[in-house]
C-alpha cells in the first residue's frame, strides 16, 4: 500500500531524503539530488515552495549551514513521529476523535481476531 501520510508525493520524497540524511542539507544539496537522482527539472522557486510548505507544516527546520552562508534544512520529527501525528489527526477529523469509531471502521463488518483483541487490551 502506497501512502503518503498526508503529504504529496514530492513532499514525501523530500522528507524521506531529509529523514535519511546524517546531517542538515543545504538547498543546493537537495536541488542536486532532485536534478540528478530524481530527474526533476525544477526551478529554484519550485524547491523553495516545497521547503516553505514543509516548514509551515512544522516538518522542516532551518539553520545556518556550517559549511556555507546558506540555510541548511533538517527534519523536525522522525518519520515515525510524523506518521503518529498524522494518524492522530486523521482519527480526530474522520472519526470525531473516537477510537472506537476508528476501530469499527478498521474492522468493518468483520470481527477482531483474538490476537488483535488481546493487543488492544494491553494498550488499554
Amino acid at each position: 500500500m502506497n501512502t503518503n501520510y498526508g503529504l504529496t508525493n514530492t513532499e514525501l520524497q523530500i522528507m524521506e531524503l531529509l529523514w535519511s540524511a546524517k546531517a542538515p542539507m543545504t538547498f543546493r544539496e537537495i536541488m542536486d539530488i532532485a536534478v540528478t537522482d530524481w530527474k526533476k527539472t525544477w526551478k529554484v522557486q519550485t524547491l523553495n515552495t516545497f521547503l516553505i510548505g514543509l516548514q509551515k507544516m512544522g516538518l522542516v527546520g532551518t539553520e545556518r549551514s556550517k559549511t556555507s552562508s546558506y540555510n541548511a534544512y533538517f527534519p523536525l520529527c522522525t518519520k515515525e513521529e510524523h506518521i503518529h501525528n498524522w494518524t492522530k489527526k486523521m482519527v480526530e477529523v474522520c472519526y470525531n476523535n473516537s477510537f472506537s469509531r476508528f476501530v469499527s471502521a478498521f474492522i468493518g463488518n468483520g470481527k477482531l481476531s483474538e490476537e488483535d483483541a488481546e493487543e488492544l487490551r494491553k494498550l488499554i
